[in-house]
C-alpha cells in the first residue's frame, strides 16, 4: 500500500497539509486518541479487554454488518425539491415546527419546542438520510480499524464517493436549506446543526479508512476539496457566521463542526482559534452552580445539557492536541468540571430538579453522558466518574436502541479505562 507522506496541496484556493501516517500505519485521527484506540484494539484481539469492551466490539460488528446492507445514499434521493430547485442541495425541515391550525394553508408554521413533527423525519427530505449515512460510515470505519476486514472500508468508500464525489449524486458543499420552516424562512442559521455529524462522526472515520487501499489518493483529494469548500461556506456564509454567535448548544456544535473539519484538513490556525472560543462559551453559557441556563430553558433540559457538554468535550479534545486547555479553564467557578459534576448528580428520573418533557415521558437517558465522563477522566488522569458510570451500568443494548449502543461502544471501546 502506498503510504501518504507530509505534503501540502492547493485545493479550492486553500493550502492544507496532507494527512501524516507513521511507518506502522497509525491513523492521523482528529478526536480519537490514536494510541488509545490502538491499545484497545490490541486488548480486544489478545482477550485482555473488559467484558464490556468485548461486548461493545461485537455490537460494533453487528452495526457494521447492518451498514453493509444500507447501500449508497445521496441527497438526490429526496422527493421534495429544495427552494433552489437543485436536488444536489441539502434540504430538511425544522423538527419542532408544525402547520398553523389557524390558517387555511397552514402557513406560517408554528414552533412547539421539543415536540417533533413526524413530517420532518421522512425520506422526503435529507435529515434522516444524513444521520443514517454518517453513522453507517462511522461504524464501518471503526469496524474496519478494529477488525481489519477490508469489506468495511470498501463499503464506507463507496458510500462516501456516492454522497460527496460522484457528479450525479454529490451533495453541494453547503447546508443553505437545512431546517427550513414553511412560511417563515428557508435559510435559517439553526440548520447548521444538521451537518455536525460531518465532524463528530465523519472525520475520524475518514482517518481510519485512509489506511485501506479501497480509499485512493484520488478519493482523498476530492474529499478534501469538498470539505474545504464546505468549511469555507460554514465560516463565510451569512447563516454560518450568525450560527457561530448562537448562545446555546447550536453555537457550541457550530464550533465543534468547524474545528473538527479544519483540524482534519490541516488548517490548524482555524481549528485553534475556534477551540479557544470555547473559553468564552464557558463564561457565557454556564453559571457558578454548573447549570446551563440556555439549555434548561428548553423543554428537554437534561438532553440539551448533555448535548452541549458533548460538543464542549469534542472541542476540549482538540484543545489537547492544539495546546489550548479547555478542560481546566475556569471563570469564577464556571468550568467544564462544574457543569459535568452538576449533571453527574442525577441518575434517576425522580431526582432531576428541572421541568423536563423527557422526564415526564420516562426518557431520562443518563447513558448519553457515558462518553463525556470517560473523556473527562482521561483528560484529568482520574477515575473520578467511575462510580457514576457504574451506577448507569452496562446494558448490552440491542441495535434497536442505537443511542445506547453508540454511547457504550465509545465509552468502553474508543475511550476505555486501561
Amino acid at each position: 500500500m502506498l503510504k501518504r507522506t507530509l505534503t501540502s496541496m492547493a485545493i479550492a484556493g486553500a493550502l492544507f497539509a496532507a494527512p501524516v501516517f507513521a511507518v506502522d500505519g497509525t491513523p492521523n485521527t482528529v478526536f480519537f486518541d490514536a494510541d488509545l484506540i490502538a491499545e484497545s484494539k490490541a486488548r480486544i484481539h489478545n482477550d485482555t479487554a473488559t467484558e464490556e469492551a468485548q461486548a461493545s466490539y461485537q455490537r460494533l460488528l453487528d452495526e457494521a454488518e447492518a451498514a453493509m446492507k444500507v447501500g449508497p445514499l445521496s441527497v438526490t434521493d429526496k422527493t421534495l425539491m429544495p427552494p433552489s430547485g437543485d436536488k444536489h442541495d441539502y434540504f430538511s425541515i425544522s423538527p419542532y415546527w408544525w402547520p398553523n391550525e389557524k390558517t387555511e394553508d397552514g402557513l406560517p408554521w408554528i414552533r412547539h419546542d421539543g415536540n417533533t413533527n413526524p413530517d420532518s423525519k421522512t425520506d422526503a427530505t435529507d435529515s434522516v438520510r444524513i444521520g443514517l449515512f454518517t453513522r453507517s460510515v462511522r461504524a464501518l470505519g471503526v469496524a474496519y480499524y478494529f477488525s481489519g476486514e477490508e469489506k468495511y472500508a470498501e463499503q464506507a468508500a463507496d458510500m462516501l464517493r456516492h454522497w460527496f464525489i460522484n457528479p450525479e449524486t454529490r451533495m453541494n458543499p453547503n447546508v443553505r436549506y437545512a431546517q427550513a420552516v414553511p412560511g417563515v424562512d428557508d435559510q435559517r442559521r439553526s440548520g447548521m446543526i444538521d451537518s455536525r455529524s460531518f465532524s463528530d462522526r465523519l472525520v475520524d472515520a475518514l482517518a481510519l479508512i485512509e489506511l485501506s487501499d479501497h480509499w485512493t489518493e484520488q478519493d482523498d483529494t476530492a474529499m478534501r476539496a469538498w470539505l474545504n469548500d464546505f468549511l469555507d461556506w460554514l465560516i463565510t456564509s451569512e447563516q454560518g457566521t450568525a450560527e457561530q454567535f448562537s448562545p446555546n448548544n447550536h453555537g457550541t456544535w457550530m464550533q465543534a463542526q468547524i474545528a473538527g473539519i479544519a483540524y482534519y484538513l490541516g488548517r490548524e490556525d482555524i481549528a485553534k482559534m475556534t477551540v479557544a472560543q470555547t473559553k468564552w462559551r464557558i463564561r457565557e453559557q454556564l453559571d457558578s452552580k454548573g447549570t446551563q441556563p440556555e439549555e434548561l430553558a428548553r423543554t428537554r433540559g437534561y438532553h440539551y445539557s448533555y448535548f452541549n457538554l458533548d460538543a464542549m468535550a469534542y472541542l476540549a479534545q482538540l484543545g489537547d492536541k492544539l495546546g489550548v486547555d479547555i478542560w481546566n479553564h475556569d471563570y469564577r467557578g464556571r468550568s467544564m468540571k462544574s457543569a459535568i459534576d452538576y449533571v453527574a448528580q442525577y441518575q434517576r428520573i425522580e431526582d432531576w430538579p428541572h421541568a423536563d418533557n423527557d422526564v415526564k415521558k420516562g426518557r431520562f437517558q443518563t447513558y448519553r453522558m457515558l462518553t463525556v465522563y470517560r473523556k473527562a477522566d482521561l483528560a484529568w488522569g482520574t477515575d473520578y466518574y467511575d462510580q457514576v458510570i457504574e451506577k448507569i451500568g452496562f446494558e448490552n443494548a440491542e441495535l434497536n436502541n442505537l443511542s445506547q449502543v453508540w454511547a457504550e461502544r465509545d465509552a468502553y471501546l474508543l475511550y476505555p479505562k486501561l
